[in-house]
């Protein structure tokens, strides 16, 4: 048995199924059948109830979950125990999806005039992952989106921008300039998983909520999905008005992309560190970065 099996089979579990798992994991879902059926012969039980719709726990596997997720959980912690040491002058910066090219020109320009032999490794990643990094000391800086509140870290705004609403062309909104969020209630919003962004997710939540547009219908695997489902009028999402990688999936597709009435509604970007773990160049960086001229403001 090694660890990969244990991995898998938690990823198996909590997904409820092999396709969404190893979507998930990064790999196809064949190996990752095999990988469970190597487990299962192991340990001489049948560990997954496997029906055309559904995969559900037999009751060895129900036994075996949280002690598996424990093993996957501390092997995971170990790096952390041993922070890896970087050769000096090197950082090591995530960036978020929707962080526009001209904070990562600015920043890469203010690295090259003030910290000329400071070498940038990138690590791109959405906002949940980055900033785990960050507490585990595997990234220095990270660019992500929403309202970070994490204990330990320091935040520092460096951008926003406008949100668009993102409809079907043809639902009834095509001469229009901007809407109110009440006019979409009768659509259900569509977004990828809140894990990846979960402060983002949290506050369209509220916002939405509060504009009285209930229905939800989260995209576990990407833009693959959320694009032809917006483009067919099923539901509708929300993206940057200037930039991100959501607004780029949407260029050539059959959508309107409008401003709220209310246009106080902003994507914030902020740059977030360990407090009192930054290296002092870096603390350097991100005061200089926070007062350049924002551009996308």
């Amino acid at each position: 048995m090694e660890i990969r099996h244990l991995r898998y089979f938690v990823a198996v579990a909590d997904a409820a199924g092999f396709t969404r798992a190893a979507e998930q994991l990064g790999m196809a879902t064949s190996p990752l059948s095999r990988r469970i059926r190597e487990l299962e012969k192991e340990l001489g039980a049948e560990l997954f109830v496997r029906d055309y719709h559904r995969v559900s726990l037999t009751p060895a596997g129900e036994r075996l979950l949280v002690p598996a997720r424990d093993v996957v959980e501390r092997f995971d912690a170990l790096p952390a125990l041993v922070p890896p040491q970087q050769p000096q002058g090197l950082i090591v910066v995530g960036t978020a999806p929707e962080v526009s090219p001209d904070l990562r020109s600015r920043f890469t320009t203010l690295v090259r005039e003030q910290q000329p032999g400071l070498r940038v490794r990138h690590r791109p990643g959405s906002t949940a992952p980055l900033l785990r990094a960050v507490v585990k000391g595997e990234v220095d800086l990270a660019f992500v989106h929403g309202l970070v509140e994490e204990p330990g870290l320091s935040v520092v705004p460096v951008e926003s921008q406008p949100l668009r609403v993102v409809v079907a062309a043809g639902t009834g909104f095509d001469e229009r300039e901007s809407l109110e969020l009440t006019e979409l209630a009768h659509l259900p919003y569509t977004f990828l998983r809140a894990t990846s962004a979960p402060y983002v997710a949290q506050i369209a939540d509220s916002l939405l909520s509060r504009y009285g547009v209930s229905g939800r219908l989260p995209v576990p695997t990407g833009h693959a999905d959320l694009v032809p489902m917006v483009s067919a009028g099923e539901a509708f999402t929300i993206c940057g008005a200037r930039f991100g990688a959501t607004r780029n999936a949407f260029l050539g597709e059959p959508v309107l992309m409008l401003p709220f009435d209310d246009g106080r509604l902003r994507l914030v970007t902020s740059a977030v560190w360990r407090t009192g773990h930054a290296p002092g160049s870096l603390a350097a960086l991100v005061a200089a970065l926070a007062t350049l001229p924002k551009g996308n403001r």
